[in-house]
């Protein structure tokens, strides 16, 4: 996904063990959305998309609009959809299904608990440069 920054830090986040379903109230996303985005997501990229993006995940209920903005060089996150002026009704700019969102979370974290598994075993198999 481009814009979000991985780090192996990520892999420590504890909002993987929210529940991403209804039983959850769907935290899962609304970490992801509202905590975790902001801290991932290159303002510089956000900027030159125009500034914000609205996302609906469908399937999460009443709890699946967010619009992310750029705010002062920062990356906000909002609950809820921007609304056109003229009709009120609301702007997604895209929608994903819950599920399909998850699966590609789910994979970007599988990719990048792969990569940092190699960093570390390539550290440790690397000779030792104590003298």
């Amino acid at each position: 996904m481009a814009g979000v920054r991985l780090t192996s830090e990520v892999l420590l986040e504890g909002a993987w063990r929210s529940s991403a379903g209804a039983a959850g109230n769907f935290a899962f996303f609304r970490n992801l959305m509202l905590g975790l985005l902001p801290q991932l997501y290159d303002v510089r990229h956000l900027e030159a998309l125009g500034g914000r993006f609205a996302l609906r995940v469908t399937g999460a209920g009443r709890h699946g609009d967010f619009t992310t903005m750029a705010v002062n060089r920062r990356v906000v996150t909002l609950t809820g959809l921007p609304l056109d002026e003229a009709s009120g009704a609301a702007i997604a700019d895209a929608s994903v299904r819950a599920d399909v969102f998850l699966a590609l979370w789910n994979d970007m974290i599988a990719d990048l608990a792969e990569t940092t598994l190699a960093h570390i075993a390539a550290a440790r198999s690397a000779p030792s440069r104590t003298r």
